[in-house]
């Protein structure tokens, strides 16, 4: 069987306490919502509150606990605050999802403007740093287990023109994430990265339906949240077929 919607060992999922960010919309929305499906305890968060009650409706029938917010994660003190909530309303965290991401901003590297590089950095490389940093510290380290999951992008492993700030920002978060997956392998958590190509998703301006669908990569993360205690999937790489972007 392959990574289909009813991959055999979801089952384990079930009462797993799971936080994910970007909860509101494309990967994190799918994501969120396959897990409530198999009974697992999530508390997710996003930005928009219109697209966070859109998510309520639709999983409006759940068995597992659950919390959900909406805030700006470009404030770490948010972040802590939600982490903290997460916590005491599930229970030690055995995952923690970083799916969370933005790409306002295209132009070459000598017009890029330094806000927009500020802002990117923010939110693509401090604040899932301070949900991975906050998470560990406060659940994983003292129970000695749990599993991060960040989704990156392909371009952290091939460079394209004109999209030199998230490129910068989502690399600084790649090369931080696999520092960290070594400095706390022995203590038995878990650190993987997963490097999406292009995704059809609102994430973007216009349809691209040759690109990978939002299911494509859920599934493979689903993938890697179920293997056995001593297998890990430190990185997994997914493209469209369309795409060239490697070596």
């Amino acid at each position: 069987m392959g990574l289909g919607m009813e991959y055999k060992n979801l089952k384990e999922l079930k009462g797993k306490n799971i936080i994910v960010t970007g909860a509101t919309s494309g990967i994190g929305r799918a994501l969120t919502e396959k897990l409530l499906s198999v009974e697992a305890n999530v508390a997710f968060c996003g930005r928009s509150k219109d697209k966070m009650n859109e998510v309520l409706l639709n999983v409006s029938e759940v068995k597992g606990q659950t919390l959900s917010d909406t805030f700006d994660i470009a404030d770490p003190n948010n972040i802590i605050h939600f982490v903290v909530n997460a916590i005491s309303t599930l229970g030690e965290i055995d995952i923690l999802v970083n799916c969370a991401g933005l790409n306002n901003s295209r132009a070459q590297v000598k017009d890029i403007n330094i806000n927009d590089l500020e802002w990117m950095l923010n939110i693509n490389l401090i604040a899932p740093f301070v949900f991975m940093q906050e998470t560990y510290n406060k659940s994983m380290k003292e129970q000695r287990e749990g599993m991060i999951i960040n989704v990156m992008s392909t371009v952290c492993n091939f460079a394209n023109e004109g999209i030199g700030a998230y490129t910068a920002s989502k690399s600084g978060f790649d090369a931080l994430t696999k520092v960290f997956r070594k400095e706390v392998r022995e203590s038995g958590v878990k650190v993987c990265s997963i490097y999406p190509g292009g995704v059809d998703t609102p994430f973007r301006d216009s349809e691209r339906p040759l690109y990978l669908q939002t299911s494509s990569v859920v599934n493979s993360i689903l993938h890697m949240m179920v293997q056995d205690e001593n297998s890990c999937v430190d990185e997994l790489v997914l493209r469209p077929i369309i795409e060239k972007n490697y070596c």
